[in-house]
Parts: structure tokens; C-alpha cells; sequence
């Protein structure tokens, strides 16, 4: 069976792998000229690896680890000391780190270790949490009627921890603050990462997600006969009678046909494109719920060192919310003589909350970030600053706002031919790289069920 897929992210790419491995012909198309979709890296002039965004395999990433296996890439990534570490003003860092014991018990005791935490936060978060660590599925989907916030103070948990624990973990996340992510996406990452003693490791690729994860993608693909096409920007669908796709036309008037048509494209994309007869369907209706967190990602360049710590940070009250020195996290990339690089810290930082930033000009982007960078990082303020640059993503990850979930959408639609994937669509998971993995393989299990190939 000839399956054609819109738009090479994870997502994409995972449907791609899971669909060559059971003998169809896959053709894969991407709008841009490289692969990875939010997860996309590429060179500059400078022969510099610029990234989309920071990105990290965790230790619950199962689906996503199983492909990297798959793809010859297990070796990729490196994993990182087991702990939460905050930036503080003047080089300090507070932490919350795993107790070495079988979770929960990890959790609770790492918990009551934490400096930056009172003894009425530990005390109001093993109250209040507990919800979150007996829970289920169906009880994450039901507290999904109210913000994270709400629900922290409904359980009588302290403002203080709020803001100095979980604030940045919401802005990781999704790129949105507490009083405004919803509960359900932030008390399943509980469940998950507080029963699971494993699933809150953090590993970084040892060069960058391109070429350590997405280019084995495309080579496993390719090297098994799928086909993939970039500059291949998917325009319309064209129909029968049935409503059903007759095939898809590219943005150069190109004709795809196939027997089943996947849409990984990120949700605002495929929403735009999908045909008015479709609208009569609420599955089709209900993508327009959907909207896109803005975010951008920030590099920097210094001529040295300005920490030492070789794992990924959270910061609140700044304009970054997580960040890492990859000259340090990534030893096969970012080092001296590569590009830029001189040897000094090279900093990688996601910009959240950025619907401010948004329209400002990079150079006073910078200039605010380096603000923070000199408030957090003593050691930069005698560093010289050697280049930086500015990713905007205006839409990138939904954001997971109350009432959104239940419009999740299952990845087989009411159209016969057509399916879609992306870490939109409903998935056990969240937003994210495991999110991603997760629908590509669930999407082709369903054209599968289908469709009978």
C-alpha cells in the first residue's frame, strides 16, 4: 500500500519508520529543506548548529527511545545526574534531587531535601500532590476544567512552591505559566515522573537532535525504501465524491497519489488546509480550538566558560525558563573550533513565557536575556560575548489550556483515506518528542486497522 505523509517532524518520521517496517511504500514530504520539524537543526554561515529549541530525551520517553534504538542511534544521547537544578541570583543553585529509593519514597524524601523549599511547602506538596500520584487517566481528564494554579491551591498546597517549583516546569512544558496551563497536562507529568524513579532522567544528544537522532530517522527510512522529498509544501486536498482524498496537490501543483494520506504537519498548518466539505464533521471543526504557544530559543556564544554544571537548569523570574550550557551537555558539538566556538560556554535558553518578545527586535532580546545571564552567572560579566542568535517559533507546541484536551483527536478521522499524527492529536502522553513518537506509531496501527494492510 502507498501511504503519503505530510511534514517530517518526529511524528512524521516515527509514522514513516513504523510503515516501512511493515512493507508499504511510504513517501514522505517536508515543506522546508530540513528535516525534524520543532525539533529541526541546521548550519549557518558559521558553520554553527542552530537549534529550533532545547531538547532533551527523558527517562519516561519509552516510545522515543524505542525508535533511537531502533535506528541505530542508542548511543546518541547521554544521560545527565538525576536532579532538578534552579538558577539563583549570583551563581547560586538550588536543587531537588531523587533520594536513591524506590519511588515515591525518592520523590518525598528529594523533596524534604530541598533548600529552596519551606518546611510548609514539603509539607502542603505531599498533601496536595497525592491526588496527582493515586490518579488515573480518567481522573488527569477530569480535573481538566481549571488551571494548574486552581487546582494547586484547591489541594492546599503553598503559593510559595508554586512559584518557585513548578512555575518553571509549566513554562518547560508549555511554554505557559501555571494560571494558565491546565491541571491535567501538569498532574499527569506527576504521575508519570513521581511513580517512575527512572522517567525524570534528562539526557542530552551528543551533538544535537539533527544529527543525532533525526538524520538516523531519515536514513533507516530511506535505506528501506521510503522516500523523502523536502521543499514539498503540501497546498490542498483534492476530492471524491465520497469526500474522500483523491490526492493531494503540493504548493508547485504536483499530484500525490496515494491510497492513504497522513497530516503530521503541525495542527495551525493542517487546520488552514483542510477542505470546506470536512468542516461538516466536528472532528474536523474541533482543530480550531487548537492554538499554538509562541516561543523562541536563544544562543549564545562566549569566549569562556561561564558555568560548570552539565545538565539542564530552570530559572524563574527570568526570561528563560530552561536552559543548558550545550558546550558542556553536547561533548560531539559546540566545542572549540567548531564554528564560533572558541571553547567558552555556549548557552542554550528557551524564552518563555514569549508573547511579548515576540515583535521586539532580536538585538534588544539579547540584550534582555544577557541581563539575566549576567544576574544568574557572575563569571559572564568579564566574558565577552562572540555571537548570538534568535529562533521565533510563533506557534510551537498547543497550548494545553483548560477545556482543549477533550478536542483532542483521534488519529483516524471520519475521512476513510485520511489520518493524522502529532502530539496534538490524543495520545496517553503530553506535547512533546514522546508525544510525537507516540502518534506516529498509534497513526499507523490505525491505517492499519483501516485499511487492512
Amino acid at each position: 500500500m502507498k501511504i503519503a505523509i505530510f511534514g517530517a517532524g518526529v511524528a512524521g518520521l516515527s509514522a514513516a519508520i513504523e510503515l516501512v517496517d511493515r512493507g508499504h511504500t511510504v513517501e514522505l514530504y517536508e515543506k522546508r529543506k530540513v528535516l525534524g520539524g520543532k525539533v529541526s537543526v541546521w548550519k549557518d554561515s558559521d558553520g554553527d548548529s542552530i537549534e529550533s529549541g532545547l531538547h532533551i530525551v527523558f527517562g519516561g520517553y519509552a516510545q522515543l527511545q524505542q525508535y533511537l534504538k531502533k535506528v541505530g542511534a542508542a548511543d546518541n544521547y547521554l544521560w545527565k545526574e538525576h536532579s532538578l537544578i534552579y538558577a539563583e541570583a549570583d551563581g547560586k543553585q538550588s536543587f531537588f534531587k531523587k533520594a536513591n529509593l524506590p519511588s515515591p519514597w525518592a520523590e518525598v524524601v528529594g523533596g524534604m531535601q530541598a533548600d529552596f523549599l519551606t518546611m510548609w511547602d514539603k509539607i502542603s506538596l505531599i498533601r496536595g500532590l497525592y491526588p496527582a500520584l493515586a490518579g488515573n487517566e480518567e481522573y488527569f481528564r477530569s480535573q481538566d476544567h481549571m488551571t494548574y494554579s486552581e487546582w494547586h491551591r484547591l489541594r492546599g498546597a503553598s503559593e510559595h512552591s508554586l512559584e518557585k517549583l513548578w512555575r518553571a516546569i509549566a513554562l518547560a512544558m508549555n511554554f505557559i505559566e501555571p494560571n494558565v496551563i491546565s491541571a491535567r497536562p501538569m498532574i499527569t507529568i506527576f504521575k508519570y515522573f513521581g511513580t517512575d524513579y527512572a522517567a525524570t532522567k534528562f539526557a542530552f544528544f551528543r551533538k544535537n537532535p539533527g544529527d543525532s537522532m533525526i538524520e538516523p530517522m531519515r536514513q533507516y527510512i530511506q535505506t528501506r525504501g521510503g522516500r523523502i522529498f523536502v521543499d514539498a509544501k503540501l497546498n490542498r486536498f483534492e476530492l471524491n465524491s465520497d469526500e474522500t482524498v483523491k490526492h493531494a496537490v503540493l504548493q508547485d501543483g504536483q499530484k500525490i497519489e496515494a491510497d492513504a494520506y497522513i497530516s503530521a504537519l503541525p495542527v495551525h498548518n493542517i487546520k488552514n488546509i483542510v477542505p470546506g466539505e470536512w468542516l461538516n464533521h466536528a472532528y474536523f471543526r474541533n482543530l480550531h480550538e487548537f492554538v499554538g504557544s509562541p516561543v523562541a530559543n536563544c544562543q549564545l556564544w562566549f569566549d569562556r566558560k561561564i558555568t560548570a554544571t552539565d545538565n539542564l537548569m530552570f530559572s524563574q523570574g527570568t526570561t528563560f525558563a530552561t536552559f543548558a550550557d550545550v558546550s558542556l551537555t553536547c561533548p560531539d558539538d559546540f566545542q572549540k573550533g567548531m564554528g564560533s566556538a572558541q571553547g567558552g560556554s555556549v548557552m542554550s535558553l528557551v524564552l518563555a513565557p514569549a508573547h511579548q518578545l515576540m515583535d521586539l527586535p532580536n538585538d534588544v532580546i539579547t540584550r534582555l536575556v544577557m541581563q539575566d545571564i549576567h544576574d544568574r552567572f557572575p563569571l559572564s560579566r568579564d566574558a565577552r560575548l562572540l555571537k548570538s542568535t534568535i529562533v521565533k517559533i510563533p506557534q510551537s507546541v498547543y497550548k494545553a489550556v483548560p477545556d482543549v484536551d477533550k478536542f483532542r483527536p483521534d488519529q483516524a478521522s471520519p475521512v476513510k483515506n485520511f489520518f493524522l499524527a502529532g502530539d496534538y492529536t490524543y495520545q496517553r502522553y503530553l506535547a512533546s518528542m514522546e508525544g510525537a513518537a507516540l502518534s506516529g506509531r498509534q497513526v499507523a496501527e490505525k491505517v492499519h486497522t483501516r485499511l487492512g494492510a
